[in-house]
Parts: C-alpha cells; sequence; structure tokens
C-alpha cells in the first residue's frame, strides 16, 4: 500500500471523527435542572441602527418545568397575568453577514410598525441578543440554536410558558412584504395568549 494513500487515509479519517465530534457537542442536550436561572439582556432597540449599545440591563427569570416549542396552547399554557408578555429576540452573533442584518431590521421593523401599542405598554419587547457575549451563550441551548434566529417567548408572571423560533425569516427574506405579514401573524397569535 502506498505510503501517500494511508496517510491521506487516516488524515480523513481523523477530520470526519473530529467534525463528529464538534457537531455532537454543539447539539447534544446537556442534563441541567429543570428550574434554571435564565439571565436576560434587555437591550436598547438604538442597537438595530448600528449606534452604540447601552450597557445590558440584566433580571432573572426561571425556565419553566417544560418547554413547549410549536404546540396548540393548553388551557395550562394560554397566560392571562397581568405580568404577561411576549418577548421577540433576535439571536445574532459577533460576524454579522448582510442577510442576518436585514433579518434582524426586517423584524425590528415589522414589530414596531404592526404592535407600536403593544410595545409601548409593555406587552411585546424587542431584543437583539449577541449569543457569543459572555453570559449569553446558554440561549444557544436554551432555544436549540443552529443560525441567526428570531425567536418568540411567552412570559406570565416571569416564567417561560411557550417559545417558537421564527426559522421562515430565512425563507422569506428577500420578501419583505411576505416577511412582515409571517412576523406579524406568529406575534399575534402570541399576544392573544397575554390576555
Amino acid at each position: 500500500m502506498d505510503i501517500r494513500k494511508l496517510i491521506k487515509s487516516l488524515l480523513f479519517i481523523f477530520v470526519v471523527v473530529s467534525l463528529a465530534v464538534l457537531v455532537y457537542k454543539e447539539f447534544s442536550p446537556k442534563s441541567e435542572s429543570n428550574a434554571t436561572d435564565v439571565t436576560v439582556t434587555k437591550v436598547d432597540t438604538a442597537a438595530v441602527s448600528g449606534k452604540p449599545e447601552p450597557a445590558p440591563e440584566r433580571r432573572s427569570l426561571k425556565e419553566p418545568e417544560t418547554k413547549r416549542k410549536e404546540e396548540a396552547p393548553s388551557p395550562r399554557t394560554i397566560a392571562t397575568s397581568q405580568n404577561s408578555k411576549v418577548v421577540a429576540y433576535y439571536f445574532h452573533g459577533n460576524v454579522r453577514c448582510t442577510t442576518c442584518r436585514t433579518i434582524e431590521q426586517y423584524s425590528h421593523d415589522a414589530i414596531h410598525e404592526y404592535f407600536a401599542k403593544e410595545l409601548g405598554s409593555g406587552r411585546l419587547e424587542f431584543r437583539p441578543v449577541n449569543v457569543e457575549e459572555p453570559g449569553n451563550k446558554h440561549f444557544i441551548q436554551d432555544y436549540q440554536l443552529v443560525t441567526r434566529s428570531l425567536v418568540l417567548s411567552l412570559v406570565s408572571d416571569d416564567k417561560e410558558t411557550k417559545w417558537k423560533n421564527l426559522a421562515d425569516v430565512w425563507k422569506l427574506v428577500r420578501d419583505k412584504e411576505r416577511f412582515f405579514q409571517y412576523v406579524r401573524d406568529e406575534v399575534e397569535i402570541f399576544l392573544k395568549e397575554t390576555g
């Protein structure tokens, strides 16, 4: 057997195994308590326009015992408390491509265009969050993020009762009107559950 072929084969096997380990570490669930603290970073919406961000304000909120992803609300998940709100997170990293910035801008604009009243009353919040900053990395595991994402979270009495990753923003980014309608429809569904 040729030594070059042997070395190439061994290198190929090493690369494949390394990638498999990285993928496993990235996507494998970590065993954590069901009621772990989640630190939420509140960021001024001026960050969307590229202006300097103010220092983040931190507060703690507990995760629910079970997360409900994209399922119809049961009577237990419908939030009717006066302390209910919807948080629209736009999760990004340090490196931001044009498409990622467009998704964030469209998300911001759609939410501010259709839900100004709810934003003003505090029933709805828009929060861009850099998941690569210390203290924000838990969001990757919490919301099973694999890319830049718009996630809606229903919070009642400081506990998240439901969340949904709006994955279709990537499909609709080239059609601003459909993108806005998609975000509007999904936010309305979540707002109905705030009472």
